[in-house]
Order: structure tokens, then sequence, then C-alpha cells
């Protein structure tokens, strides 16, 4: 049962002057390192362009226009982020006619990345990705003859991002580190949390409603909104409910998503099941 995620355009500050279109180009990336992991379904860009041309999403808030979003493309998360550097700047130093001097200077900044729960509308957790280095090489470029490094950043303003030949280039390379890390790191606070303090003899179930459920446990046991729980009878599974609504710290209400039996009040609560399962598949 994959979490249904949604990026949306990122606010692009970083002012690069090539073809690309870093508001699209960037979350769609990293979308595509999101999608490897099995426990994570990725709206299309395509779908979530669509959904932001309808309506007047453009005259609200940013938080609600996410929620709008989220709300509309019936996902369980949203990601929102900005663009704060992107590019590599060239240092020229002497005549580049006869005898001169250039450095680069690699810079990726993606801040402010929010992962946004659409249900409740809390913002699950906040990430950034810095890469900020400078190339000093000691050679001197003589009678204006290109290197290498010169060549590499004029292709920079010509090929398509996320083509074979992005990845060619040191900078594409640099960019897919970058944007795996924050994807690792994005997946591992979903699917990786830390168990349910149940304590001795807590954990049960209080009343079932049809498909409701009401567990005896909440945000005191580090329950949250989406949990998958395993519900058992004398230590045979009956089925799987998930987290709907935190009610209190020990309340919560959760609808079952799969069962081999009826629920009833006194069954037991166990631990949360992870959605891991083929997460490494990169």
């Amino acid at each position: 049962m994959p979490l249904r995620l949604a990026l949306l355009p990122f606010a692009d500050e970083a002012g690069f002057q090539g073809k690309w279109d870093l508001a699209l180009d960037v979350p769609n990336l990293l979308g595509e390192h999101l999608a490897r992991r099995a426990a994570l379904s990725i709206v299309p860009m395509d779908s979530v362009e669509i959904a932001l041309s309808v309506g007047n999403l453009h005259r609200q808030a940013d938080l609600t226009r996410a929620l709008s979003l989220g709300q509309g493309l019936e996902v369980d998360l949203v990601l929102t982020g900005e663009v704060k550097s992107f590019g590599v700047r060239r240092f020229s130093a002497g005549d580049p006619n006869l005898v001169g001097y250039k450095s680069y200077r690699t810079q990726i900044e993606i801040a402010d990345v929010q992962l946004i729960r659409v249900a409740t509308g809390e913002i699950v957790e906040t990430f950034a990705v810095v890469r900020d280095s400078v190339e000093r090489p000691f050679a001197l470029d003589l009678f204006g003859r290109p290197r290498q490094q010169d060549r590499e950043f004029r292709e920079l303003f010509e090929v398509e991002f996320g083509s074979q030949q992005f990845y060619e280039l040191p900078f594409g390379r640099l960019v897919d580190e970058a944007l795996a890390e924050l994807g690792a790191r994005i997946a591992s606070v979903l699917v990786e949390r830390p168990p349910l303090d149940l304590g001795d003899g807590e954990g049960t179930v209080l009343g079932v409603d049809a498909q409701e459920v009401y567990l005896n446990i909440g945000s005191e046991h580090r329950v949250e909104h989406g949990d998958l729980l395993s519900i058992y009878r004398n230590d045979t599974r009956i089925a799987v409910v998930e987290v709907r609504q935190i009610i209190g710290s020990r309340l919560c209400k959760a609808w079952i998503v799969e069962k081999a039996g009826e629920v009833e009040s006194g069954d037991r609560i166990g631990q949360r099941l992870s959605r891991k399962k083929n997460i490494d598949g990169d």
C-alpha cells in the first residue's frame, strides 16, 4: 500500500540562464528518485500541472494551494521547495586572447523542501541539500585555447536537463547525486520510523463502527496519521488498519484496509507495518 505523493513546482530563485525550467525539472528529477521506492507512488508532473491550471489556485497562499492540490489529486502528501542556487559560475582574469586564468564555482542549493500531510495540513519535515565547490586549475590558458572545463561550461547552456549528455557532465552527475541524497532522506522519514510505544497491556481496539475502528493509542504512543497497524486476536492477525485521525494522546480513529476476520473490541494492536518493502530498489 504505497503512500501517494505529489511534488509541486518549486519556486525558482536561481536565475539560471540556460534552457532549463528548474521549477519543473528539479522536482521532476527528484520524483524519479522517489519513484524507485516501492513504498511511494509519485503523481506524474503532467497531472500536477493540469491540476494547477484549474480554478483560482494561483490566488491562494502557498500552504493553502498545496493542500488544495493535494486534495484534488487525492494524495497522502505533497512536497514543495525552492531552488536557491543552481549552476556553474566562471571567473576569468588576464587577457583571454593571450594568457588567462579561469576558475569555476559550482553551486546547488535546494531549500525549504516541505513534506506536507494533506489530511491534517501538518508539515511533517523540512529538508535542504547544498553542494558548493570551487575548481581552481593550476594551468593557465594560453592564447585563448579552450580547456575541457570551458567546453563543459558551454554545454550547460545547450544540453537537455536529465538527458544522457546531461549526466555525462560533472555538473549533471553532481545534481543527480544531490537529488538522490535528498530523495533518500525524504523516503527515510516516511518509511523508517521508530516503533510505537505500546507499553505493557496497552494497545487495544475500543470500538468498531462498520469500517471505522477506534483505538486506545494516540500521540502519546507516537502514532501518526497514515500509520498501518496490525490487529491481532490470540496471536493471529485478523486485520490491517490505517490511522486516519489522531483524536487525542490516547485515542485515534482508523480504517480497516485489509481483514481476515471481524474486528472486535478488545482485539490487540500490533506494531506499525513498514512500507519499506523494496524501498532500496535503486
